[in-house]
This record gives C-alpha cells, structure tokens and sequence, in this order.
C-alpha cells in the first residue's frame, strides 16, 4: 500500500493530474489529500481541507470516524476507541431525513423528517447535518 501512494503521489506531482482515493483509511487521507469529501449512505455529509476535517469535524458521522480511527504515541494505550453504534442504511430501500439519523447520538425530529442540505459553515467546509449548521452559526 505505502508503495503504490507513494508512486501515485509522484505521478501527481509529476504530471499535475488530481487523484481521487477512495478509503476508510484517515492515515492515508491524512498523508495523501489535500481536500476530502465524506460519504454515508451514498451522499455527501461533509467536505473541507484536511486540516480543517481533522481539526474540526462537523458531521456526527466524521466525528465518529476520527474517534473509531486508532492514533500513535501514548494517547493510543489509554484511549479505546469508539464504535458508531447501529447498523448501516440498506441503499435497497428509499431513505427518508437524514440517513444517518438512526445512528446519530445528536439525532432530531427534524433529522428523521428531511435531508439536510449540503451548507458551506466556513470558507471551504461544508457539511449536510442541521446540528452542525446551527452549531456554527
């Protein structure tokens, strides 16, 4: 895996062309990417830099992979890693509200009745969550 990132960075850097990965790896997205988009269910529910995504995660579910995601040094063996609870939307059935909403531990009314729109919170960062856009208003 290191070897075919590292090449893929040289050819990037070589040639100007973008590289889209698709990964659950945060090591890797934090390493190779300049810009990430998250995905849950098939929709987007946040983008930003990397810096911005890892110093402030907006989306419940973002925050809850940077908690499951294990770190180095001596944080790792005392901290145990989180889980989000719940099962993942079959993409077979329409999904009604925010399709995170069964999972989500700040889950509203609202969040089961419609989708969040997709909302720029700060210059380059987006996120599809009514708590978050309130949040940072």
């Amino acid at each position: 895996q290191a070897q075919i990132l590292k090449l893929l960075i040289e050819l990037k850097a070589r040639t100007g062309a973008a590289v889209v990965l698709i990964t659950h790896d945060l090591g890797v997205v934090a390493e190779t990417c300049q810009r990430v988009i998250v995905m849950y269910a098939g929709r987007k529910v946040e983008e930003a830099s990397v810096e911005a995504l890892f110093d402030n995660p907006a989306h419940p579910y973002t925050q809850g992979l940077m908690a499951a995601t294990p770190r180095r040094g001596r944080a790792a063996s005392v901290r145990r890693l989180a889980e989000i609870r719940g099962l993942v939307p079959s993409l077979r059935e329409e999904i009604t509200g925010c399709p995170f909403a069964p999972r989500c531990a700040l889950v509203e009314e609202q969040c089961r009745r419609e989708a969040p729109r997709f909302t720029e919170i700060a210059p380059g960062h987006g996120v599809a969550c009514f708590v978050a856009q309130r949040t940072a208003a």
